[in-house]
């Protein structure tokens, strides 16, 4: 069974003028997949991002995750699925100022009411392969960009979601931080088959996906592999987006 379907998904938002975000969306993901999603501004990137994460009610279509059609859940059972089996990461990190590096990562677990014993052991055992334990005490605001990144990563892994998804993950990071970002997601992606979703306009960022699905005025537009080699599937990315055209893009600086 995939852990995601997203069947026929089309979101029209009303108003004076109605605006269709996405027409008729379908795709799959299975267990442990590396999946990112490209598209100019406007093409409903973040609109399929949101129906997916129950944050917004499609028009018509479905998505299923484990089977469930999250979309036919009450609220309270939607909230409870969506805290137990999707983790999010973000652009702007979402980390709360008040509490330790640490506090951050076991937000997830203290909700739910883990053993500390058990929050602990989760904690250190994530914060290591992520290269942040050292950071454990420190407070959000004392430490980088990427190390904040990182951290939101752990939280969104800590209590073993079917599925993560990320939100423009490395938008407010430099190259560096970036690239260590994207070699975290597929560290855990290839050692703990962590499924991942990722909306980006990165496309060095993208080329760490097993597959890249492109979206233009809300519509499936192509999609393409990556094989065994990320610098070729760089290129494909390039050349593909440049087929997709938008302003978005500044393709002449990036280098692998």
């Amino acid at each position: 069974m995939p852990v995601l379907e997203v069947n026929a998904l089309s979101k029209i938002y009303e108003g004076k003028i109605s605006t269709i975000a996405l027409q008729g969306v379908s795709f799959r993901m299975e267990r442990g997949e590396f999946v990112g999603v490209m598209g100019p501004s406007g093409s409903g990137k973040t609109t399929l991002l949101n129906v997916i994460a129950t944050i917004d009610e499609p028009t018509s279509g479905r998505v299923a995750i484990d089977g469930r059609e999250l979309h036919r859940m009450s609220e309270e059972e939607a909230a409870l699925f969506r805290r137990r089996e999707l983790g999010f990461i973000f652009q702007h990190f979402n980390l709360l100022d008040t509490l330790t590096i640490e506090e951050n990562i076991v937000l997830p677990l203290t909700l739910d009411g883990t053993p500390v014993r058990e929050m602990e052991n989760r904690s250190t055992a994530i914060a290591g392969k992520l290269g942040i334990r050292e950071l454990m005490k420190k407070y959000a605001f004392e430490v980088s960009g990427g190390e904040m990144q990182k951290t939101a990563i752990a939280r969104a892994m800590i209590h073993r979601p079917s599925l993560i998804l990320a939100d423009e993950p490395t938008g407010n990071l430099d190259s560096k931080s970036s690239r260590e970002v994207m070699e975290a997601f597929s560290f855990l992606n290839q050692e703990e088959q962590a499924t991942i979703f990722m909306v980006t306009h990165d496309a060095v960022a993208a080329s760490y996906c097993h597959r890249v699905i492109f979206i233009k005025d809300g519509r499936f537009y192509n999609e393409i592999y990556r094989g065994s080699n990320r610098q070729a599937f760089f290129q494909k990315i390039i050349d593909m987006l440049s087929l997709l055209g938008g302003d978005t893009y500044d393709l002449s600086t990036i280098r692998l």
